[in-house]
């Protein structure tokens, strides 16, 4: 006799103890303790039976369901925001960390659940995800949709690749969802390979709305949802102008990839000098109306993409012609250059008047000749070593950008040489133009140069902490460029956030309490935020961060630097590049995308930061009124 297996619902003999399909035994919970178990009930008087989970993420996790009534596998998504919400092991009602997160999961609930009935408009669209209903239940909300039967476009090619015809096709599949959904005025904002669907009768399906938003969404602020290679660079910021520009660069970095095999890089790092190799240049089979149009969807600047996706098609079509964004800025630039030669003629009429403070704001705006040499501790590991040298070479590169008249040479050392290597230059007086003094003794910064008069230049408004400098470097010859500070790293598998309070968790620090911890033994680990990676990495989707009460925080500032011997144009250097490491930039090259370890002591950076990594939300509430 035949029976139905609860997990993947497949018929199997009665009597086999595991199902031949799927593995599942009779009494198998769910692989991760917040989900559903197979043979749950959701919905109207029962009607969806939970099977094993097809995904999960940041928003949500989708499971496999047997319709009771018209007898046919769906899928069904929950709303199950990650650090905001839990379940017991074995239940279904959803419950908050804490009552002071209750806004944002409403919010966050009204939006899945808007997009729900803006989706299901959609419903009889070839290439779009087809929406069943949506109704709320177990304090959160379900989407019923249509069940997949195939593989997305990702897991195809890492085994398979396409001709480009193939690639054309499905990518024009995509283009066409993206038409529709773009008319009503929303951007998915997550064009991927992950996100396209490969279903075994050959239709291309777009799925996971998660991150869609109405492209005039209420002022410009929305969240950071992005994969690196796939994201535009104003996806990396929240207040900004999303549109179907931002999808248009999606679509493009992922045909690129398609036909040449390629992740593209990432678009922050194009934004200073674009070294995207063109894709008829890694196959030299792709056409050059194909190439350039990817190119042009790729754009950095979003003003030299293209307009709309129907514009988009006729580039890959070859209905229209398009040129290689670099040609067509020089085209633009040529085609102004009669009407910027009639505008210098009036200007120069006036220009005498003008001359005086051009001068001086030129030379506010200029920096000596000179040659600086930089010295810096690299840490121990081989990657971490090699990601800070990245970052400070980039800063470098950043700030020749404005002062390419500026020679600057890094030298790097290990933590090891660079105590000795320091120690032997403050005996000699020759101390490096700058270096890192995180750590160094006092009398090993006795040549170096006071900067009272350089902080107080700074606006207080752009850094944590310098409006109070004197207090914290009575010396006055560092600055720092972050700082860390205590946090509780909680294992949500075992307690609640709002469970654990500081006077606990003091006692579980050391190593032997983040062994406890990382080994899911421990409730919570007291740390620093310096430690968030590592946690990242052996507890995923099972930790929450909970910030240590301004009163009982005491912080530590990191990446400390100093200007040491310098004749009069090399100190004007140091202090202007010194300026330019606390900049928006370069604090975000630092400890955003090569992630020291410390967190950014510029203030925009900071807001920048808590939205990539969301887990620090409501972390610099009170900052300002922490010890060091």
């Amino acid at each position: 006799m035949l029976i139905r297996c609860i997990n993947c619902f497949e018929t199997h003999e009665r009597g086999e103890e595991a199902c031949p399909h799927c593995d599942y035994v009779a009494g198998d919970t769910a692989l991760e303790l917040n989900h559903l178990h197979p043979g749950m009930e959701l919905g109207p008087k029962g009607r969806y039976s939970v099977g094993q989970v097809l995904g999960f993420g940041g928003f949500g996790t989708t499971y496999k369901v047997w319709d009771k009534n018209l007898h046919t596998v769906l899928a069904i998504k929950e709303y199950f925001p990650a650090g905001l919400v839990n379940r017991a092991p074995g239940t279904k009602e959803v419950t908050l960390y804490a009552a002071n997160r209750r806004q944002g999961y409403d919010h966050g609930l009204m939006r899945f659940l808007d997009e729900a009935r803006s989706m299901a408009k959609f419903s009889t669209h070839k290439n779009i995800i087809n929406i069943f209903e949506y109704f709320e239940e177990n304090n959160t909300a379900y989407i019923v949709m249509e069940y997949l039967d195939g593989l997305t476009l990702g897991e195809y090619l890492k085994t398979d690749e396409m001709d480009v015809d193939t690639c054309v096709e499905i990518i024009l599949q995509v283009s066409a969802a993206l038409k529709d959904i773009h008319a009503v005025g929303i951007v998915h904002r997550d064009v991927s390979p992950d996100n396209i669907f490969i279903c075994t009768n050959g239709v291309i399906k777009l799925i996971d709305f998660d991150a869609a938003r109405f492209s005039l969404d209420e002022d410009r602020q929305m969240t950071i949802i992005l994969k690196p290679g796939f994201a535009p660079p104003e996806q990396y910021e929240k207040i900004n102008v999303q549109g179907p520009w931002t999808d248009i660069y999606a679509l493009g970095a992922t045909l690129y990839y398609m036909i040449t095999g390629t992740k593209p890089e990432e678009s922050t790092n194009r934004r200073i000098e674009d070294t995207l190799i063109p894709p008829i240049e890694q196959n030299a089979s792709i056409p050059a109306h194909i190439n350039n149009t990817i190119l042009k969807a790729m754009a950095i600047d979003r003003h030299m993409r293209f307009a709309s996706v129907i514009e988009f098609e006729k580039g890959l079509n070859h209905q229209k012609k398009v040129l290689e964004p670099k040609k067509e800025l020089k085209r633009r630039k040529t085609s102004r250059l009669i009407g910027v030669l009639a505008a210098v003629l009036v200007v120069a009429i006036g220009a005498s008047i003008f001359t005086a403070n051009y001068q001086r704001n030129k030379e506010a705006e200029t920096l000596p000749d000179c040659q600086l040499v930089m010295w810096l501790p690299l840490p121990e590991g081989e990657a971490d070593a090699a990601s800070k040298k990245q970052a400070f070479e980039e800063i470098v590169k950043d700030f020749n950008a404005s002062f390419d008249n500026v020679k600057i040479e890094l030298k790097t050392f290990s933590q090891e040489e660079y105590q000795a290597a320091v120690m032997a230059a403050a005996q000699t007086k020759t101390l490096p133009n700058m270096f890192e003094s995180t750590g160094l003794q006092a009398n090993n910064l006795s040549g170096s140069l006071l900067l009272t008069d350089l902080v107080k230049g700074i606006d207080g408004k752009l850094c944590y902490f310098l409006n109070k400098y004197d207090n914290h470097f009575p010396v006055k010859n560092q600055l720092p460029l972050g700082f860390i500070a205590p946090v509780i790293y909680v294992n949500t598998t075992l307690a609640k956030p709002d469970e654990i309070d500081a006077a606990e968790a003091s006692a579980m620090a050391g190593t032997d309490a983040q062994e406890l911890f990382f080994n899911g033994e421990a409730k919570a680990y007291f740390a620093s935020t310096s430690e968030f990676s590592a946690v990242q990495r052996a507890m995923p989707a099972r930790y929450a961060l909970v910030p240590v009460g301004a009163a009982q925080a005491q912080g530590k500032f990191s990446d400390l630097w100093s200007i040491g011997t310098c004749d009069n144009d090399q100190r004007k250097a140091a202090q202007r590049l010194l300026l330019f490491m606390l900049s928006d930039n370069a604090q975000d090259i630092l400890h955003i995308r090569h992630r020291s370890g410390a967190v950014p002591i510029n203030r925009q950076a900071a807001q920048v930061f808590s939205t990539v990594y969301s887990d620090f939300e409501g972390f610099f509430e009170n900052i300002d009124e922490y010890t060091f």
